[in-house]
């Protein structure tokens, strides 16, 4: 009786804080307070629709996979919305995304309905439904304090803003998939867009505008990007203690929290060095450098800066990502990613069941290769393929290496371990293919040839940036080792010992899934941080840049890897050392790992509140900032438009350089214009002679003097909007006013003058 009444109070409590944090919802969040209710009900509600699915995969997690059940949600969801609109059975409507979540929740009703008795009660069972509950509350308030930070700087403006809002605006208006390329009118968007769109689908569903709706999206990606490995570490943890977790139960808590820490908020030792230890040395010996003032990019931008060298790299991370506030392919993807993570860490404690079960000597089809882990596993690298391309190799080599190694347990190393593997490799390429076919038939791929480098990282900084994670999974895997060869001594083994495939079978059997997942997971993030030191994908990026984005897109997931490793390997060897070392080793490493969490403080502090108070909030509307200075002009403008034109129409405006002002007419509308970002088309289509043509083209349309030739490539690109601002009037000195208001109708006029703005219709016949 009295644990009822505990749990009973637990619960109590955990609704009040429910409760509190919408109220601070309310008063932190001001007016977009219902736009961040609607989204975070939308996405609690997907997650309780998808349970049954979920709970195929997870029921020896302690939650179910409940915070994992939002995500497959958003996936699954999203993607038969997308896959009935790219073969045009449904439009890109809010009623059509309602009809795809109402087949969805007929079909988990349906397993629901199906699933075994005792299945179906352990959803509703008090210890399952305990930890949801808190799971939520956690969500719940890391989405309200990261919605209220980035209140303070909402605007889409600068890096990759532009392109990636852009892209959630054309799909705001398109009807089908893929979307019209903002930026190049006549085709379609050749970029991995799926994610924009996952964030597009939850704006429809939500009734929210894109303004908004880009930040959301990014705010729950960075409570998201904590909370999952929260779950995903807690389980391992648990798995890991056995037994011993009854009497330890803060233990999965804290690895939860370290790993939850070090994926979503840590930097790397950069910020350690250079933010403490670099200008505290300089402050003593009186010297001023570059470095005397950190600034959190620095820490991304390290290999080919400091020193000044021709060989520039990114080595990019999710908390630097979430701070600078882009909507970018491999930020989406995070929570998919994990997702993944989390069930293949499923799977292995599935095979384990398998294992201990002695349900490994005859091989059926359905049981090893038809069954939900595969299938979701190769639907979620298939999404990789259209979200963010380099998850798609990188994730299927993770995979294979949890498969493979969880196989060569289960059937002792006997052929059967290979024939078991490739077939569910197979299954899961040709799964993964099919999943991302209507992408892949319409998308022309960037670039694909694999260069060596000629030049390497120094060592010195490799160790600044990698060195502490590196250093944990070796420990860890001494650790492993020392434990089997205490355990060989011990069981006295026979002369078979010392053959290397019997004692590699030793090894990996030795192994508990915890041990083995987390020591596959390092080892895979170790290889991505070597790969760019050996090879690089070649794209348009040349000279100083060349393998610049194999660094950024490779070490970004070795980060994550990273980051979950840690909590599990830090409360393994904190509370399970059985070697004096394990203890100082933990200690000294625990309290680097803990100096790299201060970096999204100074961040945040620098990017988002610096000489700011509460009152500077400014809201969620990522569009509003057109509405300030010399934008003002503009804003008026793209209001007209947004409000005054249907469908997409082209409209031409003035072409640029990337990263600047240009495009903006066509971002913050999704109306298609001839060109927008140069080198973003190049890197897209690969053909600079078409963008070159495309932009003398466009500079003859706002300069000629010859109404005949102008009319010619209006109808040559279907342009039926004309938009003059002073961005045009700026970039094209000779601009000719007077030949254009004869094109059409002004159906816009702003201010007057030297920088006068107007929008005109093309009449049908010129």
């Amino acid at each position: 009786m009295g644990v009822y009444y505990m749990f009973k109070l637990k619960n109590i409590i955990l609704y009040g804080l429910t409760v509190l944090l919408l109220i601070a919802g309310m008063i932190f969040l001001k007016e977009d307070f219902l736009s961040f209710f609607r989204w975070w009900l939308l996405v609690f509600i997907l997650g309780i629709i998808f349970l049954p699915l979920t709970r195929k995969m997870f029921s020896t997690f302690h939650d179910s996979g409940y915070l994992f059940s939002k995500v497959i949600g958003i996936a699954i969801s999203g993607y038969l919305m997308w896959l009935l609109s790219s073969i045009k059975v449904l439009k890109f409507t809010e009623v059509s995304c309602y009809i795809v979540l109402i087949i969805c929740f007929i079909f988990n009703g349906i397993l629901f309905y199906k699933g075994k008795e005792e299945e179906n009660k352990t959803l509703l069972d008090p210890n399952h439904v305990f930890p949801m509950i808190a799971e939520e509350v956690l969500f719940l308030f890391l989405f309200l304090l990261w919605a209220y930070i980035r209140g303070f700087k909402p605007e889409a403006y600068g890096t990759e803003k532009f392109m990636d809002y852009g892209f959630m605006s054309a799909m705001m208006r398109s009807d089908y998939m893929p979307p019209k390329d903002l930026w190049f009118s006549g085709g379609t968007i050749n970029y991995y867009y799926v994610g924009q769109y996952m964030s597009t689908f939850l704006t429809k569903l939500t009734f929210n505008t894109v303004n908004v709706g880009y930040n959301l999206m990014l705010t729950m990606l960075a409570a998201l990007s904590f909370a999952l490995p929260y779950s995903l570490v807690f389980n391992i943890t648990k798995s890991c203690l056995g037994e011993k977790y009854s009497n330890r139960k803060w233990i999965p808590r804290i690895s939860g929290v370290l790993s939850g820490a070090g994926v979503s908020l840590a930097g790397n030792l950069h910020f350690t060095l250079y933010y403490w230890v670099v200008p505290t040395i300089r402050k003593i010996l009186g010297i001023e450098g570059d470095f005397a003032d950190y600034w959190f990019p620095n820490s991304t931008r390290y290999i080919g800066y400091n020193p000044e060298t021709t060989d520039k790299t990114i080595h990019e991370f999710p908390s630097y990502s979430f701070i600078l506030g882009d909507l970018h392919a491999h930020v989406i993807n995070i929570i998919f990613v994990l997702t993944l993570l989390g069930i293949l860490f499923a799977w292995l404690l599935y095979q384990k069941n398998k294992y201990d079960n002695h349900e490994r000597q005859r091989f059926q089809i359905k049981q090893e290769i038809i069954n939900p882990f595969i299938i979701m596993i190769g639907f979620f690298i298939g999404l990789f393929h259209t979200t963010n391309f380099w998850d798609f190799p990188i994730y299927f080599v993770v995979a294979g290496g949890v498969i493979l190694f969880s196989n060569a347990v289960v059937y002792e190393f006997r052929l059967k371990t290979l024939l078991v593997t490739a077939l569910q490799g197979l299954f899961i390429i040709s799964v993964s293919a099919l999943i991302a076919l209507p992408f892949t038939l319409r998308f022309d791929q960037i670039s694909t040839e694999i260069m060596l480098v000629d030049a390497h990282t120094p060592f010195y900084q490799l160790l600044i940036l990698w060195g502490l994670p590196v250093t944990l999974i070796i420990g860890f895997l001494y650790e492993l080792a020392g434990n089997l060869e205490s355990k060989s001594k011990a069981d006295k083994p026979d002369f078979k010992a010392d053959k290397p495939n019997f004692i590699l079978f030793r090894f990996l059997k030795s192994l508990s899934p915890s041990d083995l997942y987390i020591l596959v997971l390092g080892l895979c993030a170790i290889g991505l941080v070597i790969m760019p030191e050996i090879i690089y994908v070649k794209d348009i990026y040349s000279g100083d840049y060349k393998r610049a984005n194999t660094m950024f897109k490779l070490t970004y997931q070795a980060f994550i890897m990273f980051g979950i490793c840690s909590g599990y390997i830090f409360a393994k060897f904190k509370t399970l050392h059985h070697f004096h070392w394990q203890k100082t080793f933990a200690n000294i490493t625990l309290f680097l790992f803990l100096t790299t969490l201060w970096y999204p403080v100074v961040s945040v502090k620098d990017w988002y509140v610096k000489d700011k108070s509460y009152k500077d909030f400014k809201g969620l509307d990522a569009a509003k900032f057109l509405n300030e200075g010399d934008k003002q002009e503009d804003y008026k403008a793209i209001s007209w438009l947004n409000e005054n034109i249907d469908g997409t129409p082209v409209i031409l405006e003035a072409t640029g350089d990337s990263y600047s002002d240009y495009g903006r007419v066509s971002v913050f509308t999704g109306l298609p214009t001839v060109l927008g970002w140069y080198v973003h088309e190049w890197l897209w289509r690969g053909d600079t002679d078409m963008i070159n043509q495309r932009a003398a083209d466009i500079q003859t349309i706002y300069t000629s003097t010859d109404q005949e030739l102008v009319q010619t490539l209006i109808d040559k690109y279907g342009i039926e909007y004309i938009y003059v601002g002073k961005l045009e009037q700026t970039k094209y000195n000779s601009l000719n006013n007077d030949l254009l208001k004869k094109l059409g109708t002004i159906v816009y006029s702003g201010s007057e003058g030297v920088n006068e703005t107007y929008i005109i219709q093309i009449e049908p016949n010129g």
